[in-house]
């Protein structure tokens, strides 16, 4: 096999994996514009979570999120690009614990995100280097950021390396005090900063096979709890309390194997560790074969996650302690996430007398269990144009 083909298989993948952030990878040709929109589904089902205010252990959520990824090229070597996503949710353990800190009584019935973000990318050479600003706002939090990014690649585009860098200066909002529960003021004035750095390449080794590999640090600063997050100290409910730093860093391999020119097999690690105490490994295996000559895709794929809680976690608490947390996120699990990913190459369209190239059907669904009784699925669909 080829390493056009190869590369496509391996594009496949990440951009599936990676929510379709590296969609727009490649320049266009100049006064092109590409349009992606994206449909996410999300629910999950628990009713275990030590952390939910009324001892119910409800942490269903149900989430919609549509999306939508534009970029045009203005130059030969200059593309502008732009995102918006609009989140709306129902969160059980929100809305109990603002049903029971509100003066209604009724608490939030469903909750919305906005999020927009632009930015630029440039090539130069073998080097391509970006610049991205984005805004994210609901109701108990905002979040501004900055990101920066670099790129080159050596030895006829075999070696590539990159660099990342991010910063987001957000306002949460906490609750002062949930005893009594009704007398409770909720401050929405928490400053958190979260600084990270990625570096990352990927390397054709043979004509079938590719590795990728992943450093991140990540700096978080500021009030670090959640907004609907208590704990128990001998059966009365208290808010969580966190260190105000946290440094999490995590490492990651990935290997695509090609096998013949229709099949792949894509095999990938990462070990996270962070100052909280936490450790966590995550291996996914993925099979990708192509249909009808490369115009469809399909995956199979299975994760596989384990962590450790954090020093600060217990189910329940028996006396005050500096630090307390019974976020189920932060506790110990293992977890299983098998998915599927179907791809379509619809080629060139034409709809209400506009001419659309490229076009591009893809969907996707997951389902995850983890051992602590929490369950949940996503589905996805998208859809890609150029005109």
């Amino acid at each position: 096999m080829g390493a056009t083909k190869l590369q496509r298989f391996f594009l496949s993948l990440v951009i599936f994996i990676l929510g379709l952030s590296n969609a727009f990878a490649e320049m266009m040709v100049k006064g092109k514009t590409k349009v992606k929109t994206l449909f996410n589904f999300y629910s999950q089902n628990s009713k275990t979570g030590k952390q939910v205010l009324d001892n119910s252990g409800n942490e269903d959520v149900r989430v919609i999120e549509p999306q939508i990824f534009v970029k045009h090229q203005i130059t030969e070597d200059t593309e502008i690009n732009a995102s918006f996503v609009l989140d709306t949710w129902t969160a059980e353990s929100d809305t109990i614990l603002d049903g029971n800190t509100g003066a209604s009584g009724e608490g939030k019935k469903g909750q919305a995100r906005v999020a927009p973000n632009i930015g630029v990318r440039r090539e130069s050479g073998k080097a391509t280097y970006g610049m991205n600003l984005g805004f994210s706002s609901e109701y108990d939090y905002t979040s501004k950021n900055i990101s920066l990014d670099y790129a080159h690649s050596f030895k006829n585009d075999n070696f590539t390396i990159g660099l990342g860098l991010q910063y987001y200066a957000d306002t949460v909002g906490l609750f002062q005090d949930i005893t009594p529960p009704q007398n409770a003021v909720m401050n929405k004035k928490h400053d958190r900063d979260i600084y990270a750095v990625s570096l990352g390449g990927s390397q054709i080794l043979t004509r079938s096979d590719i590795v990728e590999f992943d450093a991140t640090y990540a700096n978080s600063q500021g009030r670090l709890e959640s907004t609907a997050g208590t704990v128990k100290i001998n059966g009365t409910r208290e808010l969580e309390s966190l260190p105000g730093r946290r440094e999490r860093t995590a490492f990651s391999a990935k290997w695509v194997h090609a096998v013949g020119e229709e099949m792949s097999f894509h095999l990938s690690y990462r070990n996270y560790f962070d100052d909280w105490g936490s450790r966590a490994h995550t291996a996914r295996l993925a099979y990708l074969f192509s249909l009808r000559d490369d115009q469809d895709f399909l995956e199979f794929a299975m994760r596989v996650h384990s962590q450790t809680a954090v020093d600060y976690y217990k189910d329940a608490f028996g006396t005050q302690e500096r630090f307390m947390t019974s976020d189920s996120d932060m506790s110990k699990f293992t977890s299983l996430e098998p998915s599927v990913m179907y791809s379509h190459l619809l080629g060139d369209l034409k709809v209400f007398g506009m001419n659309l190239a490229d076009s591009e059907w893809a969907t996707g669904a997951t389902y995850g269990k983890r051992n602590t009784g929490l369950s949940y699925a996503y589905l996805q669909t998208s859809l890609s144009v150029s005109f």
